[in-house]
């Protein structure tokens, strides 16, 4: 068992903060998204009092692509983070959740109009500008709404990190942002400046995701104080905040080793003092994004093992009631997971592949797993599945959609309830007379 500290045996069998996870799976069906709610909390008040607290103007987002559901969204609130948004419907979420509109920021590569206006409708905090096209444009709706907008600006700083090379977007090609390695940056920085209803207020990047070097963020963070200074001298325009993204790598499996998240900001905002000093302006207001880091090893994702083949001298396939449809990852990734049968966690160990039932030869959900000799009926759990499961989850050969729940010291609730068939056909208009 690896990632969280709530997670932990008896008789053989997992409990996850305090419940059976057989019990969990027999309750409220599988697959589910099971997640610890105090292995949350903590990762929050560990942002809260490890960087928040302890670096006055500074400010937290939580990346709400990794876990969008209002139970979450009103933890991170709790804590005194923020949200992130990217689209609409995020946004739509977070405002029902009852996120304060000046709490949430907005970015994003291709806003829509409609995004765009409804972010200005509801007063969002900031919004984060992305391509030149998308100034003109939030100009116009800004002054059709008779508002200013608090903006910033996101540059690409040419530092790479990340674990996949999907999940790298600090480098010179790349959709995100405004060239660094051109004048484009600039260029948009005087547009904004001119501005009559966007107000500058500094800059953005994000350089990758699942980054387990802290290396990584110290050159970012330097890197992009050399921003501040070239726009300064370029402009006359001094950046009063900067956010230096997200992208906190955590432990998936035991030859992961986690980013220490607290010794990386004492590291990072070291740096950004000693330039700010160099440069003889007073330190801008920080922000990060951590989003994974804060409910990926919460997550457990509980299956019902079905089908169990053996390919001989080749390999015994291990199917579960759901795959790619719930755990895009592997699939998209290459992820890696760790994974125990939860009603028998030990005991001789059969390395089986993992597949899910999906019509798809590569709905993986973990190649060369080591698990008790499992049998048809066996609940199979899958840890760290806090982030992007339940996000990117789809209705693919029309799975339905797991329920979430929420466990705390041997209680559990339903936070999201589980799709049913009903949920599949609401939309479809060319079956309203066979519903009639």
């Amino acid at each position: 068992m690896y990632g969280s500290s709530y997670l932990t045996e008896q008789d053989n069998t997992l409990q996850i903060d305090g419940v059976e996870a057989t019990d969990l799976a027999a309750q409220y069906g599988t697959p589910l998204y099971v997640m610890a709610e105090r292995e949350l909390t903590d990762r929050l008040a560990t942002v809260r009092d490890g960087f928040l607290t302890k670096y006055p103007n500074t400010y937290a987002s939580f990346a709400s692509k990794a876990l969008t559901i209002g139970a979450v969204y009103q933890q991170v609130v709790r804590h005194g983070l923020g949200i992130d948004v990217v689209t609409g419907g995020e946004l739509y979420i977070a405002r029902q959740a009852g996120v304060p509109a000046e709490r949430i920021y907005f970015h994003g590569s291709n806003k829509s109009t409609q995004d765009l206006r409804y972010a200005v409708e509801e007063g969002v905090g900031k919004i984060v500008i992305d391509h030149y096209g998308e100034i003109a444009q939030l100009e116009q709706i800004a002054a059709d709404a008779c508002q200013t907008v608090n903006v910033l600006i996101r540059i690409v700083p040419q530092v790479i990190g990340g674990a996949h090379t999907k999940i790298q977007t600090g480098g010179v090609d790349t959709k995100f942002g405004f060239s660094t390695h051109d004048d484009s940056y600039l260029e948009a920085v005087r547009a904004i400046l001119a501005s009559e209803h966007l107000v500058l207020l500094g800059i953005h990047c994000h350089v990758g995701s699942q980054i387990q070097d802290r290396t990584l963020f110290e050159r970012t963070a330097r890197t992009m104080m050399g921003f501040v200074e070239t726009i300064r001298q370029e402009t006359e325009f001094t950046a009063s905040e900067v956010n230096v993204g997200g992208g906190f790598g955590i432990a998936y499996t035991k030859d992961d080793v986690p980013l220490d998240f607290e010794q990386t900001m004492e590291h990072v905002m070291t740096i950004i003092e000693e330039e700010s000093t160099r440069l003889g302006i007073e330190r801008p207001r920080i922000g990060i994004e951590p989003g994974r880091w804060v409910v990926a090893n919460a997550g457990t994702t509980l299956y019902t093992v079905g089908a169990i083949k053996e390919v001989q001298g080749v390999r015994t396939y291990l199917s579960v009631d759901g795959g790619m449809a719930d755990n895009i990852r592997p699939a998209l990734y290459g992820a890696v997971y760790e994974t125990v049968i939860a009603n028998r966690v030990t005991g001789t160990l059969r390395e089986v592949t993992v597949v899910g039932a999906a019509c798809e030869s590569g709905d993986l959900v973990a190649e060369k797993a080591q698990v008790a000799e499992p049998a048809s009926g066996d609940t199979l759990a899958v840890f760290g599945t806090g982030a992007y499961n339940f996000s990117m989850a789809s209705n693919y050969n029309q799975f339905l959609r797991p329920a979430v729940v929420f466990v705390n010291q041997g209680e559990a609730r339903e936070v999201v309830r589980r799709q049913t068939y009903a949920d599949l056909v609401t939309c479809d208009l060319g079956l309203e007379n066979v519903r009639s």
